[in-house]
């Protein structure tokens, strides 16, 4: 971050001057302009960027959490009623397909038989001792942590927009993970009652382990992908007498231009009018630019 001092060093060692804008800027003329030395410019974290065209991606906020699924879980059960003799597994462990977790003593045939695990993952639960007789209850639940979905909330307004297949930017613990829907459909509560929303489930890899089924996540859907004739970064734009505005840079020469918005994301804004393919403007800390501009004009005023 600037420290304050670059404010100070901008409206103290900058030598501005007010100017009409120059002739190739005929079509953006504009008398709020300033002059500043490179060194100053450089020192103070002014960047400038060319405006062109590129891609803007219309986003659908969206919220929603996380959850285990199907596939990457199980609740394991003794085939036939009997004692279990050998418990191998208890909570925490981590388990490999086809390995044993217990070994049970058929109360019909008295042949011991061993109970093994159908996935990967660690045992969430033992529920069941070693000297017990086995019923239709779960033995042991099983998790597998290493892929997750996040189920969003898709509200009415929202589902024309939203289908199979569209990239999502899922955001988690200062994290961004990047996806595509795998499916879209109905939401229900436990009773079967229909909610006023569906449900797009979005396929994660927690190869970290850094997420958990229950934690909640915020989703960025890209709806609409389009291509700008022209763009600049957001952070380009400042607002003078509420007039959208970027501060375009000729030869040392930073003049603000009002500009036309049009669609934006995250990173970029489209213009629909005040610059030409081409413009050099200032991408970074053009706030400080305004400030010495203000600064400036109402000295003249004095």
């Amino acid at each position: 971050m600037l420290r304050p001092i670059f404010i100070t060093l901008l409206a103290s060692a900058i030598p501005f001057t007010l100017a009409q804008a120059s002739d190739s800027h005929d079509a953006h003329a504009n008398d709020h302009s300033v002059v500043i030395q490179p060194a100053i410019a450089q020192d103070a974290g002014i960047r400038v960027a060319i405006a062109e065209s590129g891609p803007i991606e219309h986003h659908l906020q969206v919220y929603g959490r996380l959850v285990t699924p199907p596939t990457h879980q199980a609740q394991i059960r003794a085939r036939f009623p009997g004692l279990v003799v050998r418990l191998h597994a208890n909570t925490g462990d981590s388990i490999n397909v086809g390995d044993t977790l217990a070994v049970v003593e058929s109360n019909e045939s008295l042949r011991r038989y061993e109970i093994k695990s159908p996935i990967k993952g660690i045992v969430q639960e033992r529920l069941i001792n070693q000297g017990e007789i086995t019923t239709d209850a779960p033995l042991f639940t099983l998790l597998n942590q290493d892929d997750l979905w996040a189920e969003l909330n898709i509200f009415p307004s929202q589902r024309f927009q939203t289908q199979p297949g569209q990239i999502v930017h899922i955001r988690h613990n200062g994290h961004n993970h990047d996806s595509k829907i795998l499916s879209i459909t109905p939401a229900i509560d436990s009773n079967g009652t229909p909610l006023p929303y569906v449900i797009a489930r979005v396929p994660l890899a927690n190869k970290h382990l850094d997420m958990a089924a229950g934690d909640k996540v915020l989703a960025d859907i890209d709806a609409e992908i389009i291509t700008a004739t022209i763009r600049v970064r957001t952070k380009a734009i400042q607002y003078i007498d509420g007039q959208a505005t970027v501060f375009v840079h000729e030869q040392g020469k930073y003049t603000a231009v009002p500009i036309t918005l049009g669609v934006q994301d995250d990173n970029f804004v489209e213009v629909l009018s005040g610059l030409h393919s081409g413009d050099e403007y200032v991408s970074q800390n053009s706030y400080l630019i305004k400030a010495d501009l203000g600064k400036s004009e109402a000295e003249h005023e004095h």
